[in-house]
């Protein structure tokens, strides 16, 4: 679970959200990749989801499944993905401020 982080939010709608949550998919693509050496992977499917209604909300799916072994832990980077791309988007939040 991804700690709750208060930050002021900038104007967002619809189109802003969903443009963040593109984003965010590519950020943890870009994090998986990575670690992961491209040609190991299987599947990849990343789903970003943000939900405003007084607060933002993050939702991150990431179902990662290697071809072959390669002796990384896929829990323990799909965690460190999680908590890269929420430290993004609040980087990316205060920036739109």
């Amino acid at each position: 679970m991804n700690p709750v982080v208060e930050v002021g939010l900038p104007v967002l709608d619809e189109e802003i959200i969903d443009t963040l949550a593109e984003e965010c998919e590519q950020e943890v693509t870009r994090f998986i990749l990575d670690e992961i050496p491209a040609k190991s992977i299987e599947t990849l499917l990343i789903t970003c989801t943000l939900e405003f209604d007084k607060e933002l909300h993050l939702t991150i799916e990431i179902d990662v499944d290697q071809k072959y072994e390669t002796g990384q832990d896929l829990d323990v980077i799909t965690t460190r993905a999680s908590e890269h791309v929420s430290e993004w988007l609040e980087k990316r939040l205060r920036e739109m401020q």
